[in-house]
C-alpha cells in the first residue's frame, strides 16, 4: 500500500479540505498584509471592508488543487471530503455575506 492509497479516505479528504483554506488564509495574510497583527487587525480590516467573504472564496478555491489532487490519483473517497467540505465552505461565506459583512 504506497502513500496515495493511504490517502483514499473520506475522513482525511474532510480534514484536509477544511484546514488547507485555513493555511491559506495565514498565507494570504502572510503575504499582502503582514502588517496587521493576526488574526485580530486582520479580521477587523477584512470585515470593515467587506472583504471577507471574497478572501474566504479564493482561499476555498484552493481546494481544487485538493480534488484535481483526488481525481487524477483516482482516490474518490479522499475526493467525496473534499467535497462535503466545500459544502461547509459554501455555507460559511454565505453566512458571512448575508448576516456579518454590513450593507453597503
Amino acid at each position: 500500500m504506497n502513500w496515495v492509497q493511504r490517502l483514499d479516505n473520506f475522513w482525511i479528504g474532510l480534514v484536509m479540505g477544511l484546514t488547507f483554506p485555513l493555511i491559506m488564509f495565514f498565507f494570504y495574510w502572510l503575504f499582502f498584509h503582514n502588517y496587521l497583527s493576526f488574526p485580530k487587525g486582520f479580521y477587523r480590516y477584512l470585515v470593515n471592508g467587506v472583504l471577507l467573504s471574497s478572501v474566504i472564496k479564493i482561499c476555498g478555491i484552493g481546494n481544487l488543487l485538493l480534488f484535481y489532487f483526488g481525481l487524477n490519483r483516482k482516490i474518490d473517497k479522499f475526493s467525496k471530503g473534499i467535497i462535503v467540505s466545500l459544502f461547509a465552505y459554501v455555507a460559511l461565506v454565505a453566512y458571512v455575506t448575508y448576516y456579518m459583512e454590513p450593507e453597503l
